[in-house]
């Protein structure tokens, strides 16, 4: 693998994230901490973008990017399992069919619902939000 791309935090992005470093994930990054969900588990983007600047001691890490590496996955013929990074607010990325992503999270044993904002959001119980070891 090769060294991590580490960047100062750009000066517009300050107001969200302060100053410090930032983590421009690669792929392989995300797939190896998404592979560690559990089936029956779901974590949310924040704790995995956390865990990853945790691991390779930055500030944060980019949203942006990790969210387009998921995109990757969700259009790729992958095992990693993507669908269970979630949003904050519990609801699902929208990734490429992600509706039937709803559905296998629900085969694992996961609820879900249509929000007013016609958005799906998962009904997670405390035992079924995963949380990396080093995440603070």
């Amino acid at each position: 693998m090769k060294a991590p791309k580490i960047i100062q935090i750009p000066e517009k992005m300050e107001k969200y994230y302060g100053s410090g470093n930032m983590l421009h994930p690669e792929l392989s990054m995300v797939e190896e901490l998404v592979d560690l969900i559990p089936r029956g588990s779901v974590a949310t983007l924040d704790t995995l973008t956390k865990e990853l600047a945790n691991r390779y001691g930055t500030n944060v890490t980019c949203p942006m990017r990790t969210v387009n590496h998921l995109k990757r996955l969700s259009k790729a013929d992958t095992l990693v399992p993507f669908w269970r990074v979630l949003k904050t607010d519990s609801t699902m990325l929208k990734l490429e069919r992600y509706e039937h992503w709803a559905t296998v999270l629900e085969k694992e044993g996961l609820r879900w619902e249509i929000t007013r904002a016609n958005q799906i959001k998962i009904l997670i119980a405390e035992n079924q939000l995963f949380r990396f070891e080093g995440a603070s």
